[in-house]
């Protein structure tokens, strides 16, 4: 008996994306790190086992996969904020076949590609390193937000910090609602630690690359705050 049959399934969804552009930014933002959003107001709970249907652009026979809800964004919430309604759900199973499968079919939409624009978002996503930064409550959110954010940046601390002028894809994940937001990011100051300065933090500053209007907008959204963000 597989881990499938033990698991018990709440519910089972249909999942199908209307292009492979809309698909390749939930696989570079969700399925390749072992999850999906699944954009819907019927919202489950959380720890909710669903039995998910994913038919992928242009392929007749779909992927079966099972995933377990891990946030919610329920649909009063969202419409207080502009987000879309949703569940976010982590897979817990998804056999190497499956993941074989989707980048084979990654691999050959690209190559069919003839403008350019999948395989340039391809480049961008190798070059940037992706990291994940959850905010461990919203005290911490609003004190980095009035420390760096509010001024384009964002500070992280960590033993191991990037070269200045290295390029990261940062996915910033809200402490309460669980809202997911991703920003382009650069190393512009990096803190080593030093045993001559105890109590320093070490990590490195990084400055908010391409921040338009619309981005602006979407961090405000996502801070849930009317100031507006810099870019610096």
């Amino acid at each position: 008996m597989g881990r499938r049959e033990l698991l018990r399934i709440d519910a089972k969804v249909e999942v199908e994306f209307n292009n492979f552009e809309q698909f390749y930014r939930e696989y570079t933002k969700n399925l390749s790190k072992g999850g999906i959003f699944i954009k819907t107001s019927n919202v489950l709970k959380p720890q909710s086992i669903l039995e998910i249907s994913l038919k992928l652009p242009g392929v007749n026979r779909p992927l079966s996969l099972v995933g377990e809800v891990v946030h919610v964004i329920e649909p009063e919430l969202a419409s207080g904020h502009g987000w879309d309604p949703g569940m976010g759900v982590h897979f817990v199973d998804f056999e190497e076949s499956i993941q074989r499968v989707i980048e084979q079919y990654i691999a050959r939409k690209i190559k069919q590609d003839s403008g350019g624009k999948v395989s340039d978002r391809r480049a961008h996503s190798r070059v940037a390193m992706r990291l994940r930064v959850k905010f461990p409550s919203l005290d911490v959110l609003e004190h980095d937000y009035s420390e760096d954010i509010s001024r384009g940046g964002i500070f992280i601390q960590t033993k191991k910090p990037r070269s200045v002028g290295e390029r990261l894809i940062l996915t910033l994940v809200h402490p309460e609602t669980g809202q997911e937001i991703e920003l382009l990011g650069e190393v512009v100051r990096v803190n080593n630690e030093d045993p001559q300065s105890p109590g320093t933090q070490t990590g490195m500053g990084i400055r908010f690359v391409d921040v338009d209007k619309a981005k602006s907008k979407s961090i405000e959204k996502f801070l849930g705050l009317d100031f507006p963000v810099e870019s610096i």
